[in-house]
């Protein structure tokens, strides 16, 4: 079974994930996963340990994360996420939020400006599948860049199985001649 990737969107800019971002999203087979806002919220407050800060307690935000896994899971297709306040994650909590989605690629989609791109999650995610995107985009902007990246990335997937299907087909016909 092929691995289904997760376009993780941090940054300190966050965005409404409504139907400007959706449709172009849906266009190449990403969909976001069905969970209410108050669970990202709840999700952020439980990986960032920001709970206290909010006002809440710990029983309030435990499994949030874990329930948005289980729902982009279920999906069984490339999903997007958006929690803006993954930005201000430690190392440790970045890793936290990784774990979750483990068995899927993550491309990190970082809305990060002039700024510099968090290193804790860029450190933990391969270079290549790390994306930066200027401060000032609207949400139908993040849609069309993430469904830019999705397209890529499946362009250089397919390349990538072309070429071992070449060299398997040479192989085959170099036994037959044989």
């Amino acid at each position: 079974m092929a691995k289904h990737t997760a376009y993780l969107h941090i940054g300190p800019v966050g965005i409404a994930v409504d139907s400007g971002v959706r449709d172009p999203l849906v266009a190449v087979s990403v969909v976001v996963p069905e969970v209410s806002d108050d669970d990202l919220e709840r999700a952020d407050l439980e990986i960032r340990r920001a709970h206290r800060a909010a006002g809440r307690r710990r029983k309030d935000v435990e499994g949030a994360w874990a329930k948005v896994c289980r729902r982009a899971f279920r999906t069984r297709s490339n999903i997007f996420l958006s929690l803006p306040g993954f930005a201000e994650a430690d190392a440790g909590q970045a890793a936290l939020a990784l774990d979750g989605l483990h068995g899927l690629r993550v491309h990190l989609v970082v809305t990060a400006g002039a700024g510099e791109l968090p290193t804790a999650w860029t450190r933990l995610v391969k270079p290549e599948r790390v994306h930066a995107l200027g401060a000032a985009v609207t949400p139908a902007d993040v849609g069309e860049q993430v469904a830019r990246i999705a397209l890529a990335d499946e362009h250089a997937r397919l390349t990538k199985t072309l070429v071992r299907l070449r060299r398997r087909r040479t192989r085959v016909d170099e036994r037959v001649a044989a």
